[in-house]
């Protein structure tokens, strides 16, 4: 194993409990309890089921590859990965491959949903596939496995008997085992038979059946409790807020009535919604859900996960707590865990690179070009081999620029995230190094020139005018070099070290911001004007305010 040096910001808040377990301002506490999120990281859209002993979320993707991620936990409030429904590269749309008409970036795939019928286990969602005349259309696609953990089948799209495309976001099935009959939600408000084996609709559009025409919205869930039949859905109320819905009904066609179950307030100004209803064997019951921040500068790193406790009053949950007395719950910001006995963890952040497959955390944005990186030709090494950038109007751009690798950003506070990189395989004209990307694109790197003299620099298209400015740094003459961003509530500053241990500020302060429904990423990249040269990722380590998982 390789010696992983330390770093620690002075804002670094984590305190360590014995063992090696760490905790934060978020998730596990280590003592019984948790504080909302459980998540504080960009894992949005989900839906949970359980297997066994085992909870198993999904979480949307978008263009990135490997696609639609599964994370699993014994307790609702420690997860870690286990697998990605479709691994790089995907290969059942070609637009997941980067080109000039990038038009499912921030979309493609999104808002899974799960679904068991006694042998196999099904997972939905919302793929954006471009249209013919260009823009997007929203076609409903499903996979199969025989396990949770896969692998799964090439996702195929389900249509209209007619043949058409269901055109709708946000899908929830479910099989009904005691009348033998399978559904699919879609739309906001409609409910649809669906063939047991999943592969297709019964009814046309318009032909379903209409739970709400006015508490409607998006992330469609469907459950049968005791006999009753629940709907659940996101319903947008006032500017760019949701609430959450739930309706029922003892008969699946009705009639349906339905209430507010989830809103804002006791601290939360935005959107406490679009997640997972679910018991427990002890009898309590749970809702894992997202909720998106208020503003650009709050949501770059995505849509944290909370776990709100459920109480049942005449057949309605009330969600979270009810801080204003109105019978509408609210979120809870600490809380008694609901199974207690297991380790604090998290997703893995940290990477030696002495696997023989790349870790789970990381994420190409768009498909990679697999001929252009390796774990094994140098192993204990990641090796990014230079690519050339799609044209754009600023040569410096990275924005079109194939196998950028990154992994999500996590937590608002003590973000301090270091790499080591030998650059001895950098061929003249290559630059590479560390970025944080999103709509903008921060870099700290090295660049090669055409005379082979190594130079530090910084870059980034935060400023008005979107093209990159660079800010040239110290000449250097070795090809070890440390480089490190940190963030602070959402501040990014970027470092370099020729030693390892004292590291100096390269570039102005930058303003993260959310992009689309595309968060920050902190990863690896390298360019050059042909396909020559390479660079040499020794280790990756990432400090932050919030439960860490073992190496």
């Amino acid at each position: 194993m390789k010696a992983i040096i330390m770093l620690l910001a002075s804002t670094l808040l984590t305190k360590q409990i014995a063992g090696a377990q760490q905790t934060g301002s978020w998730g596990d506490q280590g003592n019984g309890n948790y504080k909302n999120p459980i998540l504080e990281s960009n894992y949005p859209d989900n839906d949970v089921i359980r297997v066994a002993d085992t909870f198993y979320m999904i979480s949307s993707t978008n263009h990135f590859a490997p696609g639609m991620s599964i994370l699993k936990s014994r307790d609702l409030v420690n997860w870690e990965f286990s697998n990605p429904i479709m691994p790089a590269p995907i290969t059942f749309d070609s637009d997941f491959n980067l080109g000039p008409h990038d038009v499912i970036s921030s979309h493609a795939t999104w808002a899974g949903s799960f679904g068991y019928d006694g042998e196999s286990y099904f997972a939905y969602w919302c793929h954006s596939k471009r249209a013919a005349k260009g823009g997007r259309t929203y076609r409903i696609v499903h996979v199969k496995a025989k396990s949770m953990e896969g692998p799964w089948s090439e996702p195929r799209e389900i249509t209209w008997p007619d043949g058409e495309s269901i055109n709708s976001t946000d899908p929830g099935v479910m099989w009904d085992r005691e009348t033998h009959k399978a559904y699919l939600a879609c739309g906001g408000g409609e409910i649809y038979e669906m063939s047991w084996d999943g592969d297709s609709l019964l009814q046309n559009k318009d032909q379903g059946i209409t739970v709400t025409r006015t508490l409607r919205g998006e992330s469609a869930k469907l459950y049968k409790f005791d006999g009753m039949y629940y709907h659940m859905n996101t319903h947008a109320h006032g500017k760019n807020t949701r609430e959450q819905v739930i309706s029922r009904a003892r008969q699946i066609e009705g009639p349906w009535e339905s209430r507010v179950v989830l809103e804002n307030g006791n601290g939360t100004d935005r959107c406490p919604s679009q997640g997972t209803l679910l018991k427990l064997d002890d009898g309590s019951w749970w809702f894992i859900h997202q909720l998106a921040r208020g503003k650009p500068e709050e949501r770059y790193n995505g849509r944290p996960q909370f776990l709100e406790p459920v109480a049942w009053k005449d057949g309605w949950p009330l969600i979270g707590v009810d801080t204003d007395g109105n019978g509408i719950g609210e979120v809870v910001w600490e809380h008694k865990k609901p199974i207690d006995g297991f380790p604090v963890t998290a997703p893995a952040t940290d990477d030696d690179f002495n696997q023989p497959e790349l870790g789970l955390q990381w994420n190409w944005r768009f498909n990679p070009k697999m001929d252009r990186w390796s774990l094994t030709e140098r192993p204990g090494f990641l090796r990014l081999k230079a690519c050339v950038s799609l044209p754009t109007n600023d040569k410096e751009s990275i924005k079109k620029l194939p196998n950028l690798i990154g992994q999500r950003l996590v937590g608002q506070h003590g973000n301090v995230m270091t790499a080591k990189f030998d650059f001895s395989g950098m061929a003249n004209g290559q630059e590479g190094g560390l970025h944080i990307s999103a709509g903008d694109n921060n870099v700290i790197g090295v660049k090669k020139d055409d005379g082979g003299q190594m130079r530090l620099f910084f870059k980034s298209d935060a400023g008005e005018t979107k093209l990159m400015a660079v800010t040239q740094g110290m000449a250097i003459h070795q090809s070890d070099v440390w480089l490190q961003a940190r963030v602070e509530s959402g501040l990014a500053t970027f470092f370099y070290s020729l030693d390892g241990k004292e590291f100096t500020l390269l570039g102005e302060e930058a303003r993260l911001l959310f992009s689309g429904f595309t968060p920050n990423m902190v990863g690896f990249y390298t360019m050059n004007a042909e396909e020559m040269g390479y660079i040499d990722i020794d280790w990756f380590q990432y400090d932050y305010d919030g439960p860490k998982g073992k190496k």
